[in-house]
This record gives structure tokens, sequence and C-alpha cells, in this order.
């Protein structure tokens, strides 16, 4: 099961860091409103809908490469002390709700993509993009999100079988 760790983690850190560079282009757009908005007092009609785009694309895209690098936000107040055994069977434990959770968002992004497909659904804007290729960004990131959970999964069963016999851990 070491391959599909290496290969899931290798995966997200390196989508990660790809679209982490978005953010640049989303500061450029934005400084260019701001400056077309109040400056030249000429504000642009398709600034906003492309910063919601590459904004979505960062967010969905980067939720695998987040829980890889341990950067949501979490209450660690009760787990901060506990021990790295029993932590990882309270996460092994709290892993079923998350794959419900990513199943039912993947399951439903997928319908609400093919839907938004179906009828060529565009942004309610003046400058109106295609909205459907966002909605695709759900089903996409909800599955690197579910594959890099499952990867912490057996992380935890590592830790888990590892100080139960002894062993060294991943």
């Amino acid at each position: 099961m070491q391959w599909y760790i290496r290969i899931v983690d290798n995966m997200n850190k390196w989508i990660g860091k790809i679209f982490c560079w978005l953010m640049l282009p989303l500061m450029c757009v934005t400084a260019l409103e701001v400056f077309m908005r109040y400056v030249v007092k000429r504000p642009t009609i398709w600034a906003w809908d492309v910063n919601i785009q590459i904004f979505a694309a960062i967010t969905f895209l980067g939720g695998g490469y987040a829980l890889l690098e341990k950067s949501h936000v979490t209450v660690d107040v009760f787990t901060i002390n506990m021990e790295e055994r029993k932590l990882a069977i309270l996460n092994l434990i709290t892993s079923l709700f998350f794959f419900f959770g990513m199943g039912v968002l993947m399951i439903g992004g997928w319908e609400m993509f093919k839907m938004s497909w179906k009828v060529k659904e565009a942004m309610p804007t003046i400058w109106a993009p295609p909205y459907y290729w966002m909605k695709l960004l759900v089903p996409i990131g909800a599955l690197l999100l579910l594959l890099q959970g499952i990867s912490d999964f057996i992380k935890n069963l590592y830790i888990l079988f590892a100080k139960k016999q002894g062993g060294s851990k991943l």
C-alpha cells in the first residue's frame, strides 16, 4: 500500500504546487480591476468573473494538497497532547464521516456538472462566461480529497499496527 501513498501524495503535492501559482494572475486581475475602476473610472466587465474562476480552481484543486500538508482548520484542543496511536484510532473512526461526505460531494457535484453542461450554463453576469467547467471542479476536487483521505487512512493504519507490533512507522 505504500505505492498508493507515494502516488497520491506526490500527485496532490504536484497539483498543489502548480495551482498555487494561480494566485499571481488572481492578484494581477484584481489590481487591474481596482486601477480601472478607481483611477481610470472605467471598470471592466470581465475581471470579477475571471477572479471567481481562478479562485474556484485554486480552492477545489488545492484541497488534496491542503489535506496532505495538514493545512485545513482543525480544533485540536482535545488531541494536541494525545498519544500517536490514540490519535490514529480517532482519525480512523472520523475518516468514515469524511469518506461519506466526499462521496456525497463527488456524486452531487457530478450531477450538478452534468445539468450545467446539458443547458450550457453561463455565469449570470454581463460578460457571461461558461459556468459548467467550474462545476466540474467540484467532483474533481472531491476526488482529490478522497484519494488523499484514503492515503491518510492507510498512514493511520500503519501507525496503529506498527505501534502495536513494536515496528517502525511509515
